[in-house]
């Protein structure tokens, strides 16, 4: 008998999970807390995708804890390709001669954003930045870049190999950052107050929140829909959700993009603290 692909592994490993922990799962909005949810659609007969009617989330059940994701993020048991795999000195040599320009992690349609919001010089806090990679871009951008990462290896590699300002305590710079961004991280998050709570906090007045991540528009129709809600992704983020948690934690909607009639794959949200 051959070896089983890691990939079926993985797989084979989470319907196990969701089978046990769908025994008396609970649909229980993991954002706003109401209990009237409704379905949109059973997959892998164990996993259920729900919206919420009151802040229009979609979740997936059975829902992730604050335990097992501290675990997977926090002991790096999270992998996926190049976002989390660290490069040898030779590969990483190559990324930042060419700037990343052309690989996975090329920030430069996000760094067009973040310059038609910013001027020069201005305070970036890159949320959840992994080992740094689109940190040292927006600095070569001419930003100043602070970074924070919960994954301790991957934090050490950013600081060490890319020169990253990592920030450990993000009560440190309450008040003083001028744009959050966050690039897909909040559909990973069992609580996407996590991140939404934080904006307000540590922005300076006008500061910019700046969130890219999977379009959860009920509109979309394409085949990749619904494979954006998974064993990582526990959270299906709709520009209605979006527009709900800006305005619960007093900040203000400026754009959404996700390409011609917001059916596009990914998903920017802007939003700023104050007024337009």
């Amino acid at each position: 008998m051959g070896i089983v692909p890691e990939e079926i592994k993985k797989k084979i490993g989470y319907l196990g999970w969701a089978m046990f922990a769908s025994i008396g799962a609970d649909t229980i909005c993991p954002a706003c807390g109401s209990q009237i949810a409704e379905l949109v659609r059973r997959k892998y007969v164990v996993t259920s995708l729900y919206e919420c009617p009151n802040c229009h989330i979609r979740f997936r059940v059975p829902k992730e804890s604050l335990k097992r994701a501290d675990k997977l993020y926090k002991n790096e048991k999270y992998r996926q390709e190049f976002t989390t795999t660290l490069p040898d000195s030779e590969q990483l040599s190559e990324l930042l001669e060419s700037q990343f320009r052309g690989s996975d992690k090329d920030f430069t349609a996000y760094i067009e954003v973040l310059k038609s919001l910013l001027s020069p010089g201005a305070r970036i806090l890159d949320f959840g930045c992994s080992w740094g990679y689109g940190s040292w871009q927006m600095r070569q951008a001419g930003f100043d870049v602070y970074s924070f990462e919960v994954g301790e290896n991957r934090a050490q590699y950013a600081e060490e190999r890319l020169g990253c300002k990592m920030v450990k305590d993000l009560r440190s710079l309450d008040g003083t950052i001028d744009c959050l961004f966050s690039s897909h991280v909040i559909e990973h998050l069992p609580d996407p107050n996590i991140l939404l709570s934080e904006a307000p906090k540590l922005l300076a007045p006008g500061g910019y929140f700046v969130c890219f991540c999977p379009n959860g528009n009920p509109d979309r129709k394409d085949k990749t829909y619904h494979s954006a809600w998974n064993k990582v992704h526990p959270l299906l983020i709709t520009p209605e959700f979006l527009r709900w948690g800006f305005n619960k934690h007093g900040l203000t909607f400026c754009q959404f993009s996700a390409g011609e009639n917001m059916v596009g794959g990914e998903l920017l949200a802007v939003a700023r603290k104050g007024s337009e």
